[in-house]
């Protein structure tokens, strides 16, 4: 009778650490009260579908005669609409510019979790080699927190020019034992998302940009990062924090990402 309490006591504790782990990863938002039309910017809201069936929407920035498209995967929370200023950012630059939303957040269907978010960006990339405006072999993927491990898993699995990541953790193991020193994560999360591991063989040129304030992912996370991606590959460290977008839509960083350009995008064929 004992080992059937404590056995019954592992289960619903296992099955109550599930749902506040799904619940501290993922805050969806849905509604999108304002689109890269309101800052002037032309765009197509697109929508496509995963290899499991979810219908996903997303916006396509195109800028004139722009030979690089950089796909972009957002963070934990909200939805496209809460990377607006980072739309205006990117397409600024004279680049195209892909965002979408992941299962369960904004317009897209379904409900998120670490295989259904990997499936959503593969089908994003599908779809963008689908046009004829877009250059496959010139497609940078960007990560943000969350949307890095997602990113860098998507770099495993079809062809980008290069990778960059922002703000993004070694792995949310790392991360939980941080908060949590007193419980044996490693074995109670469920979902991995493992960056290290996905930019461990990644040959591709890699961007790994963080923030020296950084509370949310601390900046060890980084340097982990940076450490485990093979060369080529650059760190980019800044004065700022998690959510501290001063510098990511700075000249200063605009310039960062046109010599990172500039020096690997251009010459990807001899790579």
């Amino acid at each position: 009778m004992i080992l059937l309490i404590i056995i019954l006591g592992v289960i619903i504790f296992k099955v109550f650490f599930i749902f506040l782990e799904q619940k501290s990863l993922y805050h969806p938002y849905k509604d999108i009260p304002e689109t890269p039309k309101n800052l002037g910017i032309a765009h197509e809201d697109v929508n496509f579908k995963t290899a499991d069936g979810k219908l996903l929407n997303g916006w396509f920035v195109p800028a004139n005669d722009a030979g690089l498209t950089l796909l972009y995967c957002h963070g934990n929370a909200g939805n496209m609409y809460h990377r607006l200023h980072k739309v205006k950012f990117f397409h600024e630059m004279g680049v195209n510019f892909f965002i979408f939303d992941y299962r369960g957040y904004g317009k897209s269907t379904g409900r998120p979790s670490e295989s259904g978010l990997s499936k959503d960006a593969q089908a994003a990339y599908d779809y963008l080699i689908s046009r004829n405006d877009v250059d496959k072999n010139k497609i940078v993927v960007y990560g943000k927190s969350l949307g890095g491990p997602i990113a860098a898993d998507l770099c495993n699995r079809r062809q980008a020019c290069a990778l960059i990541l922002e703000g993004s953790f070694a792995t949310v193991a790392l991360r939980a034992q941080q908060l949590y020193p007193f419980l044996p994560m490693k074995f109670l999360i469920t979902q991995k998302y493992d960056t290290v591991a996905k930019v461990n063989n990644l040959r591709i040129p890699k961007l790994i940009v963080h923030g020296r304030a950084d509370a949310v992912i601390n900046f060890q996370h980084g340097e982990v990062l940076f450490s485990a991606a093979p060369e080529p590959k650059q760190f980019l460290p800044f004065e700022g924090g998690h959510n501290d977008d001063l510098f990511v839509i700075s000249r200063a960083y605009k310039d960062q990402l046109e010599i990172f350009f500039a020096k690997y995008v251009t010459h990807v064929a001899s790579l």
